[in-house]
């Protein structure tokens, strides 16, 4: 049903159910639909980012930010939140050289701001891309590797013929000098842990090869819309743990494999209605607390 696996899923949705405040910089065409998906999940969405002032004093409010670069986000808003303490980034369009552009130059202040701040308190960073999205942060940041990908200036990714051996290998190269948590999406999701803050013992890096959904390509957002997701249901601390974000990812794509093996939809749009209406079911029907070895932190 659309429970999926109770152990992932209810441990994800108590992390929810805290309530965090997600502030949400969007690009034009999610933004509503990320807004949607954080209030059926049971967190709180924040749209404050209307000016630089705006965009700083809400993300000093909020548990934690998602940067989307997608139109309309400009260099100036994106510079209000390089000290938000967790920050989910989407690097939409990097494959544009002028968004690349910004998109380099806002992941290196930041990486700059995380070091000097590490002493005082911890910041983290999570960049979630597609494959072609990744494959172009992989070349702005010259790491010897690829994801096997084509760069793409559109919402279309490429899932590429690399082993995993060797995505892990770039995505390790990328992680580390971003100092950042890197989640790549496609038909297997790949998440990675800078090798310099790993935790003796724990995975530095997972993947998803269950239930992988075709259809959350055929509207526009979906990727945007797990970014948000991501950022309402793993705690502040989960952000720097592959396990976490995995299991976040696992019960995204589980969801939406549910949704279309029961058939209750005509097309991408009334899938959409469909997926809304049973991430909004899982939170009312995950209300049980999780044992300490069910939890994903």
């Amino acid at each position: 049903g659309l429970l999926g696996d109770r152990g992932s899923q209810r441990a994800v949705m108590d992390d929810a159910r805290a309530s965090p405040k997600v502030q949400l910089i969007m690009n034009a065409c999610s933004a509503s639909k990320a807004a949607d998906v954080v209030l059926a999940v049971g967190a709180k969405p924040c749209m404050g980012c209307t000016t630089y002032e705006e965009a700083a004093l809400t993300a000093s409010l909020c548990d934690v930010t998602v940067l989307n670069f997608g139109t309309p986000t400009t260099a100036e808003i994106a510079n209000a939140v390089l000290s938000a303490q967790n920050v989910v980034v989407d690097p939409v369009g990097c494959g544009l050289e002028t968004r690349g552009r910004t998109v380099k130059e806002w992941l290196e202040r930041r990486g700059a701001v995380a070091r000097d701040a590490s002493d005082v308190r911890p910041m983290r960073t999570v960049v979630k891309g597609n494959r072609s999205e990744i494959e172009a942060l992989i070349e702005l940041f010259a790491v010897n590797g690829s994801v096997g990908a084509n760069l793409s200036v559109t919402p279309e990714s490429s899932d590429g013929d690399c082993a995993e051996k060797d995505v892990f290998d770039a995505l390790n190269q990328l992680s580390e000098k971003l100092g950042a948590m890197i989640v790549m999406t496609g038909s297997v999701d790949y998440v990675t842990t800078p090798r310099s803050t790993r935790v003796d013992g724990a995975p530095g890096n997972e993947a998803v090869h269950e239930f992988d959904a075709p259809i959350l390509q055929k509207f526009s957002g979906a990727g945007c819309c797990l970014g948000a997701f991501l950022a309402a249901t793993v705690p502040g601390s989960g952000l720097a743990n592959a396990r976490a974000l995995r299991a976040s990812c696992l019960v995204y794509r589980r969801i939406a494999t549910d949704v279309v093996r029961l058939g209750n939809f005509s097309g991408p749009a009334s899938f959409q209605v469909a997926f809304f209406d049973a991430l909004a079911s899982l939170k009312a029907t995950s209300s049980e607390r999780v044992g300490d070895e069910d939890r994903v932190k």
